[in-house]
């Protein structure tokens, strides 16, 4: 996404006055508004595959079925079938609050709801090791609101309505193929190739009508704003089992941005103004994605308990695009139970911490972005047949945070930070075939 600041170079030559009269409503002006739409600020926004998911993601020491060609393609070599298909639906729902952002006692809500093919994945024999290919979907937020608030309090002017329309699409996903062979019986290693696919579409349209008593008339913005994005991401894994009914995998990955194509257009009406101010902003800016590192152990207790753990490091980045993103930490916690042949129980805790710095309540002079560090839980059930698997899980995450949805105000140095509440609520539904 283009900075703030961009924009404002662009605009503040020709339209300073329309400028600082926005930001005297103190409501959201369409172009502060732009960093608090996407989510680019977490890592782990959808876990991949049912058995995985299942276990809070922490997957990276077991792999052995088509998800582990996310999670580490070296662990499909331990795979017991010699071609397994697997394919997972989800439906994927967020809400977040933002507390009193439109004047005192006045919360602004945003929900995203979207139903997709979240992974899909199949892996079979080929010389010595064996050959896989998977698609994965990182990230999916849809959003489409209509929202009115009126009668605003604590606003420097008095508002009578305050109107918001947007529909915002964007979704992240991996696809590629996997090879893996085992060196010896307790090490292989394997790799995934993946091509990375970002696309994005975002209309925004906000209308504030003021009261009569502060000069009347209204201002406008809409914004449009489009995001393709190509690259590649290579991912290494390992697995070791130094012992029986315990073994460790690792895996290393990156994701390279090789094209980006970024639209931006955005239109701007003041108060007491008859003119628009107009702003164009091609970009071919390239964001970075961070170096991630996974480590993780698993522990076969017997044939029907097993516990897994991950610890995921990811760099920090720094881009013209999205900013500066600190080092994150994330870890995943799950277990396994198998009740009979027939029946097993996962349940997982993972967390999806914040790359973005904890927001500063003096010195910032542009919008900063959000930052809500994030825990969940999963949990699914899996029915087994001879030759396939039917798993029915739900994953629920939660966190508080702190939020800027308006640029810092210099007129009195006050900096309009909310707090934040975030939820999601994933259910999902696969099968799994091997012959």
């Amino acid at each position: 996404m283009i900075k703030f600041y961009v924009l404002l170079k662009i605009l503040i030559p020709k339209w300073r006055h329309h400028l600082l009269l926005a930001a005297y409503s103190g409501l959201l002006s369409i172009l502060c508004y732009t960093t608090a739409i996407a989510d680019q600020n977490h890592y782990n926004n959808l876990l991949i595959g049912d058995r995985a998911a299942g276990l809070g993601g922490a997957y990276t020491a077991i792999a052995d079925d088509p998800s582990g060609l996310y999670y580490n393609p070296a662990g499909i070599v331990h795979a017991l079938g010699s071609n397994i298909s697997g394919s997972m639906n989800a439906l994927h729902m967020t809400t977040t609050t933002y507390k009193n952002a439109l004047g005192n006692n006045t919360n602004w809500k945003r929900e995203s709801s979207t139903l997709l093919p979240s992974f899909f994945g199949v892996f079979q024999p080929l010389g010595a090791g064996k050959i896989g290919f998977s698609y994965a979907v990182l990230d999916s937020m849809q959003e489409d609101q209509d929202q009115t608030f009126t009668n605003i309090a604590g606003a420097k002017k008095t508002i009578d309505s305050y109107t918001i329309n947007f529909n915002i699409q964007d979704i992240v996903y991996n696809f590629g193929p996997s090879y893996a062979f085992e060196y010896s019986e307790r090490l292989s290693f394997g790799i995934t190739l993946y091509g990375h696919s970002r696309k994005k579409e975002q209309i925004i349209h906000e209308l504030i009508a003021i009261n009569a008593a502060d000069g009347g008339d209204f201002e406008q913005g809409s914004q449009y704003l489009s995001i393709e994005e190509t690259g590649v991401r290579p991912i290494l894994g390992v697995m070791w089992s130094p012992r029986d009914k315990f073994s460790l995998g690792a895996s290393l990955s990156r994701t390279y941005i090789l094209s980006s194509d970024i639209n931006k257009q955005e239109t701007f009406k003041a108060q007491g103004q008859s003119s628009i101010a107009l702003a164009q902003v091609p970009s071919d800016e390239k964001r970075q994605l961070p170096l991630t590192f996974t480590l993780g152990a698993a522990y076969f207790y017997d044939a029907s308990l097993l516990l897994s753990t991950d610890i995921t490091f990811y760099d920090k980045t720094n881009d013209n695009v999205t900013g500066y993103r600190e080092r994150v930490f994330n870890i995943a916690l799950g277990a396994e139970y198998y009740i009979d042949s027939e029946l097993a129980l996962r349940a997982g805790f993972y967390t999806n911490n914040a790359n973005t710095p904890t927001l500063k309540s003096t010195g910032a002079n542009t919008s900063q972005p959000e930052h809500v560090d994030l825990a969940g839980m999963s949990f699914s059930t899996s029915h087994f047949t001879r030759n396939s698997v039917l798993t029915l899980g739900a994953i629920y995450s939660w966190g508080d945070g702190e939020a800027q949805l308006f640029a810092p105000d210099t007129s009195d140095g006050s900096y309009n930070i909310q707090e934040v509440k975030m939820n999601s609520l994933t259910l999902f539904l696969s099968g799994t075939y091997s012959y």
